[in-house]
């Protein structure tokens, strides 16, 4: 009774103990789905038997009918083993658990297969899917050269010449441009430049060679997501899907291993490094770090920069096609980019690229007026959140990049737009990512008019939210 008396003290606004005891609910009384013995949720069972890829593409719309039907938090048994994970629709408990977090906030992998790939293989499972004090000591390391926006800014010179390989690169394509395969390009060579401290020749003489990299990329974060919601005999026996998990996974390694083994064979480790040291550079000068930190250091970045700066290129450029006097204000801005930023403001908010903000929680913390114990993993469903008609009043599923620069933006709950999650488990790659689509969007603008054809882009799940639908666009020299 004490201990439960402190938490609630710690966690809830109420005026004395007794009135908190009086007012919280358990665990057990929190809605959600009926639950069918072993196999957990009945509702997702459908994912669980082995669904089309057309169920599991719409998996963000099964969160969206579990905030609608039972409300801003949900239970769900995830069943044959898993345990229970807590859907939160609101932003005000969604800061009472970042709240808690502490220096090392415990999350759920975002792709167990990786992760089980990894540790299959000796090697470490990166930093998207550690837990505890060896993710600390990682991430602590990289922290003053990834999230300084003044340490990124010294990056700038190699996203403006990657940006203008780029428009050379549309330039020469014939007619309507598939931005499927050229922002995979470029992503590619961004991370070279940066990570890799070289080009790759993504958008010239290695292109066919980034393509297959980037497909690869795209197989298995499809399969991975299949594997996620399906039944999970996976763990115990070698599947069909597992062997070819596996093979993906060696073809997709095999290829980075190479990059990162000779990036860091051509580095020399200084006697007096400085501060401004490329970012692989930077890591083999770090007496922390050993060899086998810093590989899996940039495959971790590596690995998640090209599943989500390349699909965010496409949205921006979609949402700008779609709105021309867009474009023409960005053309006309003095240098600020003020109203290029809030376009890839709104941009991460209609089109998020992940469906949910994990957390295994550290402590007993009350969620929705429910006890919520220690250990239970919360999904913080943020894609549902930055589309709500209560937290955005102003025509939430519009593009409105005005909202990010009037005064009423300032009303909107700030745990509701969470691109790149938050705290210590904040996105390491967010100011690269913002750098890069920055710098290329302002040259595609002010280089050529853009429009959108074909079928319309969605979102479809594929362990992140990429885009489904025509990725053509023309581009007309300005």
């Amino acid at each position: 009774m004490r201990k439960t008396l402190k938490i609630l003290n710690a966690t809830c606004p109420y005026s004395s103990p007794l009135e908190n005891l009086a007012k919280i609910r358990s665990f057990e009384q929190i809605p959600g789905p009926r639950n069918v013995p072993l196999i957990g949720s009945f509702e997702n069972l459908k994912f669980a038997i082995g669904a089309d890829q057309k169920t599991i593409e719409n998996y963000t719309g099964y969160l969206q009918s579990l905030y609608q039907k039972y409300g801003p938090i949900v239970k769900e048994n995830l069943g044959f083993g898993r345990k229970y994970v807590v859907h939160i629709y609101d932003p005000k408990d969604a800061q009472t658990i970042f709240g808690a977090d502490g220096k090392m906030p415990f999350i759920v992998p975002l792709q167990e297969t990786t992760q089980k790939y990894r540790e299959m293989k000796g090697m470490n499972p990166g930093l998207g899917n550690l837990n505890g004090a060896e993710w600390y000591r990682l991430r602590s390391s990289i922290q003053q050269a990834m999230m300084r926006p003044q340490s990124v800014q010294t990056y700038l010179p190699f996203s403006e010449k990657v940006a203008n390989q780029l428009i050379q690169h549309i330039s020469e394509q014939p007619g309507r441009v598939d931005m499927r395969k050229i922002a995979g390009r470029w992503s590619l060579e961004s991370a070279g430049q940066i990570l890799f401290e070289k080009s790759l020749g993504s958008l010239g003489q290695e292109k066919l060679w980034a393509d297959k990299l980037v497909q690869l990329n795209r197989e298995i974060f499809q399969l991975s997501a299949k594997m996620r919601l399906g039944f999970p005999i996976f763990r115990v026996i070698s599947t069909k899907n597992w062997r070819k998990m596996v093979d993906f996974e060696d073809r997709f390694y095999a290829e980075v291993d190479k990059l990162m083994d000779q990036a860091l064979d051509n580095l020399k480790i200084l006697k007096d490094p400085k501060d401004n040291l490329r970012f692989a550079s930077y890591l083999i000068n770090q007496k922390e770090l050993t060899r086998r930190d810093c590989k899996v250091i940039l495959l971790s970045m590596f690995s998640d920069g090209l599943s989500t700066t390349a699909p965010m290129l496409i949205y921006n450029l979609y949402n700008l096609a779609k709105h021309p006097e867009a474009q023409e204000k960005i053309r006309n801005e003095n240098g600020s980019n003020k109203y290029l930023k809030a376009c890839i403001k709104e941009t991460f908010r209609m089109f998020p690229i992940g469906t949910e903000v994990s957390r295994v929680l550290q402590q007993d913390l009350v969620l929705g007026g429910y006890l919520v114990p220690k250990g239970t993993a919360v999904d913080i469903n943020t894609n549902v959140l930055m589309r709500t008609q209560a937290l955005f009043q102003n025509s939430p599923d519009q593009f409105k990049p005005e909202r990010w620069l009037e005064k009423s933006a300032e009303n909107a709950h700030p745990f509701a737009f969470l691109p790149f999650g938050f705290g210590p488990r904040m996105c390491a790659g967010r100011r690269f990512a913002e750098q890069d689509l920055s710098t290329v969007l302002a040259k595609l603008c002010r280089n050529f008019r853009i429009s959108h054809h074909g079928t319309q882009i969605r979102q479809i799940y594929e362990t992140l939210l990429l885009p489904d639908g025509s990725c053509e666009f023309e581009f007309e020299k300005i």
